[in-house]
């Protein structure tokens, strides 16, 4: 599977979870992330769920779905605001 945010042999979710928050985060991998802008700008979209998407897409669904469990509600909107605001 192909993984856009996953390099080098460190691959700590702990570590993710922090740099996923960060505009500079937002701004290395912001090619990839414009589908998810759109989809986080839709009406009535869950933010959770599509940064979930975007997690998995970007480490893979197992350390995606561990750098998620690590996040909390308002690290959602955080990063939701960046990507809105950056991308």
């Amino acid at each position: 599977m192909f993984t856009f945010a996953l390099s080098g042999c460190d691959w700590n979710p702990k570590t993710f979870a922090k740099q996923v928050k960060t505009k500079k985060w937002v701004k290395t991998y912001q090619r990839y992330l414009g589908k998810y802008k759109d989809k986080l700008t839709n009406a009535g979209s869950d933010p959770v769920q599509i940064i979930g998407a975007m997690l998995q897409a970007a480490y893979g669904v197992n350390i995606g779905q561990q750098v998620e469990s690590l996040l909390k509600t308002e690290d959602f909107e955080k990063i939701k605001w960046n990507i809105i605001s950056l991308v």
